[in-house]
């Protein structure tokens, strides 16, 4: 979801189409075991939804329980005052995570925190999957290597 309210299209009236289109697919995605995700993203992608806290209100409005957040620590770290107190606060309504470091690269290249993230996805007991949603910098290979090392050294298996 990208996009600015703006003009003539209010923020209210913003949400009001997200959230009809989210109640027709709703049902239908959970026919197929599947929740819509909707994902905060950064001010300067979008003025609709930029925090978990106005994300959770949004979907707390919606007829359908099955919405959840997609949590991208990316957009995360420009938006919220701590990741992983937005993480917990998100808890059940937490459907996936775009696992980035601060600059959009694979984890440990940036300044993000990890350990208090990972953290939070234990407190609030997430077991739904991460991906990585990053840049192919220095270069793909270094990119995916440093991926799955960030997985491993953080990330439970067991």
């Amino acid at each position: 979801m990208q996009g600015r309210w703006e003009g003539r299209v209010s923020r209210d009236q913003a949400l009001r189409s997200l959230a009809e289109a989210l109640e027709e697919l709703a049902p239908q995605a959970q026919v197929h075991g599947v929740p819509p995700l909707v994902e905060p993203l950064n001010r300067y992608e979008t003025n609709v939804l930029s925090t978990v806290e106005d994300s959770l209100a949004f979907l707390k409005k919606l007829r359908t329980p099955n919405v959840k957040l997609l949590c991208d620590l990316f957009h995360m770290n420009m938006e919220e005052p701590n990741i992983a107190d937005a993480l917990r606060h998100t808890g059940p309504r937490l459907g996936h995570v775009h696992f980035a470091d601060s600059n959009r690269r694979a984890v440990g290249f940036g300044h993000t925190d990890i350990a208090p993230v990972v953290q939070a996805l234990q407190d609030i007991g997430y077991t739904g999957y991460l991906s990585a949603e990053i840049l192919p910098l220095p270069d793909s290979d270094t990119a995916a290597k440093q991926t799955i090392a960030s997985f491993r050294k953080w990330i439970s298996t067991s």
